[in-house]
């Protein structure tokens, strides 16, 4: 063995050489991953944020699902509790859900009158179904006393029912929502909303349509925003009938208008 220290240290280099080339490709391999993960998560966050950003910004509240089932059934009981009588009490129960009717597909069904020419249309489209119930016989109110204002703010209720469908639920294309009859009758009218019909409001903060507070049936009168939400739920009452199809498992929901005087 050679005792020439120059001569050990050129015999001991090429290793050195290799390892530095193996070490450096290793490293800047990790470099390279980690700048990915890093631009990775830089992407999702600013994706996430804009998003939370542009949910927050149309309203505070937010369903946790888009599906109809358990986002339906959210929006339900958030609007639902907002609306209340002088007294403070919640007027009415609001469930919501799939347009189904023990467990069969519902279609909605559009009759025109005779003057619009007495046509039928069968709506495409995913939907969703609202009912309220004042808890009373027949789900009228039972507390509080009927009164044009307090339908008016009902019918303000069932706006909000759909403005937050349509924006925070999959593919809505339709919001019906069955309202409370009136005491000893049977349920009868609904709401029939489209995405069409509101796409300007959407496009808007929510409280541009309707601001806050939420009134009672003592100031929906002086309320801001009223002649929108008069103007769109008069034109989208309508008298509302069920029938099973006669050869499909499933159910028609039959709208009829009604008179605007109504």
């Amino acid at each position: 063995m050679s005792s020439d220290p120059a001569k050990q240290a050129e015999a001991a280099a090429p290793p050195v050489v290799r390892h530095a080339k193996r070490f450096r490709l290793f490293m800047g391999g990790l470099i390279v991953l980690a700048m990915g993960a890093l631009g990775l998560a830089t992407f999702l966050a600013a994706t996430s944020g804009e998003q939370g950003e542009s949910r927050s910004s149309w309203a505070p509240f937010a369903p946790t699902s888009d599906g109809v089932d358990s986002g339906a059934r959210q929006i339900a009981e958030h609007v639902g509790r907002q609306y209340r009588l002088p007294t403070g009490e919640q007027i009415v129960l609001v469930t919501g859900g799939p347009m189904e009717l023990q467990d069969l597909p519902m279609k909605i069904a559009v009759r025109e009158s005779l003057a619009d020419g007495g046509d039928i249309e069968v709506l495409e489209g995913k939907g969703v179904l609202y009912r309220m119930c004042g808890l009373g016989e027949k789900c009228s109110i039972a507390k509080g006393r009927a009164s044009a204002e307090r339908a008016l703010l009902l019918r303000r209720e069932a706006l909000e029912l759909a403005l937050y469908s349509f924006h925070d639920l999959d593919d809505v294309e339709h919001v019906v929502v069955f309202m409370p009859p009136a005491k000893g009758e049977d349920p009868s009218v609904a709401l029939h909303f489209r995405r069409g019909e509101v796409a300007g409001q959407l496009a808007r903060p929510l409280r541009a349509t309707l601001p806050a507070p939420v009134p009672n049936p003592d100031t929906i009168t002086t309320a801001p925003g009223m002649p929108f939400i008069e103007r769109i739920t008069i034109t989208n009452l309508f008298k509302f009938s069920l029938t099973t199809g006669n050869q499909d498992a499933n159910v028609f929901l039959v709208l009829d208008p009604l008179p605007t005087s109504s």
